[in-house]
């Protein structure tokens, strides 16, 4: 039995660079899937896009760290901004909950009026839906609403957070980033993939193209390497071999 490969991009909405870069390795490489932030510039232009590609699976990308919030969050925001400071005040016990459950609402429903229809699944900027708080109210959420979550099991083991009722991959290759964006990177984390007991794999990706926005970034020019690799023929050949079939969150 093939065991599931799902190819995921984060930061579908930051910005029409992102969107086209993430749209054209979904049409021409291993791109299955996305997430999309809804706080970002490039949203609608996301949704507007994607609306001409029904296999590619769009979830929701769940911001609590960069730009402005959809709902007020007083007990987070910093001149009416998020930051990666939400781990630091999620330490100091400083996080509301009734903050974290309405803006996680806001952007929910938004997607569901920008796209037509629930996310294929829920992760988060910056991995901050595994800070135990946030997982708290994510994880019932997302049971409730019946869709899987991103699973990055060494962070779940980190947190100790629990994962009874949430459905998601049985493996997730994180480090597929910066010096590690090569085909030989990608191949040898799928073999040790296929030694293992898991069905169903997901591995993370950036790929972009570059404009103002993505300059702004400090994870630029590596997206355009990223975007060259999840493109190449030769690459998607050896995934096929190697024994993947590739999906999206729909096919757990």
């Amino acid at each position: 039995m093939m065991k599931l490969l799902i190819v995921n991009a984060d930061d579908f909405g930051l910005s029409p660079g992102v969107n086209y870069g993430i749209i054209e390795a979904h049409r021409h490489g291993l791109v299955t899937s996305t997430t999309a932030m809804m706080n970002a510039g490039g949203i609608e232009h996301a949704a507007e896009i994607s609306a001409d590609y029904p296999l590619l699976g769009v979830g929701l990308h769940f911001v609590l760290s960069y730009g402005r919030p959809l709902s007020a969050m007083p007990s987070l925001v910093r001149e009416g901004n998020l930051g990666k400071w939400v781990w630091e005040v999620a330490k100091q016990g400083s996080l509301a909950d009734e903050d974290i459950v309405a803006e996680l609402h806001q952007q929910f429903d938004r997607f569901v009026s920008l796209f037509g229809r629930q996310p294929t699944h829920i992760d988060s900027h910056h991995h901050v839906h595994f800070i135990p708080q946030v997982w708290q109210h994510v994880s019932d959420f997302a049971r409730k609403k019946g869709v899987p979550v991103r699973l990055d099991w060494q962070a779940i083991r980190q947190q100790n957070i629990p994962v009874q009722g949430v459905r998601g991959v049985e493996r997730f290759i994180n480090d597929f980033y910066a010096e590690n964006v090569s085909d030989r990177f990608v191949l040898e984390a799928l073999r040790r993939a296929t030694l293992g007991d898991e069905q169903s794999v997901e591995l993370m990706c950036h790929p972009a193209f570059i404009d103002k926005t993505g300059m702004a970034s400090s994870y630029c020019f590596p997206r355009l390497d990223e975007l060259e690799v999840l493109t190449s023929p030769a690459l998607q050949r050896a995934v096929v071999e190697l024994g993947f079939r590739l999906g999206t969150y729909r096919d757990l």
